[in-house]
């Protein structure tokens, strides 16, 4: 069982997802490429923890939400349950006070890279395989 619930959004454009690179010292997964999310508080759902990150950190109004993947993760002891939904809803801007360092449109290509784009192998899999499937 996980210790932790995440609510990431899988947001493309392009052929390309956007990737925030977790701020050094912001656990979890901090010097790491992720999808943009937030724990589930218990008192919230995934779509209400998606609405309000959205808002918050993106300035983005979600027009559309669809269940993408669970992957599941292991961070210095802490296990994580991260739920993966692909979302519409315009361009997102990023606060710099929130927990992403840098933001990019990383290609199926770009998330080859290892070196440059360090993140969990299991993030790596499931967007590769859901660029690969993205909706036209």
């Amino acid at each position: 069982m996980s210790d932790h619930v995440l609510v990431w959004l899988l947001l493309e454009q392009d052929g390309a997802a956007l990737l925030g690179l977790r701020k050094a010292g912001r656990p979890p997964f901090a010097g790491s490429w992720v999808l943009p999310g937030d724990e589930m508080p218990e008192e919230e759902s995934a779509s209400e923890t998606l609405a309000r990150f959205a808002r918050d950190q993106l300035d983005l109004s979600v027009a559309s939400e669809e269940f993408a993947d669970t992957i599941n993760l292991v961070e210095a002891g802490d296990a994580y349950a991260v739920n993966i939904f692909r979302v519409t809803g315009g361009q997102p801007r990023f606060r710099e006070s929130g927990p992403y360092s840098d933001v990019r449109w990383l290609t199926s290509e770009d998330l080859g890279d290892a070196t440059a784009y360090p993140m969990p192998e299991a993030l790596r899999r499931s967007l590769a395989s859901a660029i690969e499937r993205r909706p036209t």
